[in-house]
């Protein structure tokens, strides 16, 4: 659930209901609002905006007013006139449905890189990186997704595994190397399998990286590293699961080509060579060419 989610459905008194009505009408303003300033001109106290900090999960007013700048700035930038749910309809050609299907991934790309934090995406890969070991823990069409990136990585000599079986899941986490790294996917970040994934991780100290939804869920708080997908899709109602796919697969390969980078050289020599020995093919046009 994002913070402005859950200011819509916490209890608060009058005096922070005072303070959430100020935050919701300054807006970009609270930028350069200091606690003291923030508090007297919603007539309240500095200690009501901490009360209010914490009722949201927050331990201080800094972190509270990052988060909501945050999420405004993401939730209300106007990506498209294509409707991520539904975007196109029965009346469309498929020329038109071809253009809006563009247009609607190009918009998931723009708001993954909007979302991506120096700092967390570092982390992630040096996790990655550093660890014997990687495990991806997903469900449904997400474990299809996985395979490729497991796929490119194997290519790299990096042993990855996805735990496929959902009755396995515990198991596989139970059994994890110590000097391994875990990947889970959870677009919600509330599911109650992946929930306890993470606390089986977390407390054998296994770093977890979360690629997830922009929202203040259990899992990435649970996380070492998160990456966000782009938010904007409902659960039920749509079309397809356009946007949360594009996001994972973007996302991985974002990982894998960080990866790439470390040891650019050599990985390429031995993609090269590798691919010679084992993809043997005819080009069929001058592009294909080496």
């Amino acid at each position: 659930m994002t913070i402005l989610e859950l200011m819509k459905e916490t209890k608060f008194t009058g005096a922070e209901q005072l303070v959430v009505d100020y935050m919701h009408s300054q807006k970009y303003e609270l930028a350069n609002k200091t606690l003291k300033v923030a508090a007297k001109e919603s007539f309240t106290s500095p200690s009501t905006f901490i009360r209010v900090a914490n009722k949201l999960n927050f331990d201080g007013w800094n972190d509270l007013k990052s988060t909501f700048l945050k999420e405004l700035t993401y939730f209300e930038r106007d990506i498209s006139t294509v409707d991520l749910n539904i975007p196109f309809s029965k009346n469309d050609s498929v020329l038109s449905i071809a253009n809006k299907i563009t247009e609607l991934k190009k918009n998931t790309f723009d708001d993954i890189v909007d979302l991506l934090s120096y700092k967390e995406l570092t982390k992630a890969v040096d996790y990655l990186n550093q660890r014997k070991s990687i495990t991806i823990f997903a469900s449904s069409v997400n474990l299809l997704l996985a395979e490729e990136f497991q796929f490119k990585m194997k290519r790299l000599k990096y042993p990855v595994t996805i735990s496929s079986l959902e009755s396995e899941h515990i198991y596989d986490a139970l059994n994890m190397e110590e000097e391994s790294c875990a990947i889970l996917i959870s677009y919600t970040g509330s599911s109650v399998k992946m929930l306890e994934i993470a606390d089986i991780l977390k407390d054998r100290r296994i770093p977890i990286i979360a690629i997830t939804s922009f929202s203040d869920n259990i899992l990435s708080k649970n996380a070492n590293a998160i990456l966000f997908m782009a938010t904007r899709e409902r659960l039920y109602s749509k079309v397809g699961h356009y946007s949360t796919n594009t996001s994972v697969t973007h996302l991985l390969d974002i990982l894998y080509s960080a990866l790439f980078a470390k040891n650019f050289e050599s990985n390429m020599d031995h993609i090269v060579s590798t691919s010679k020995i084992a993809d043997i093919r005819l080009a069929t046009s001058r592009a294909m060419e080496e």
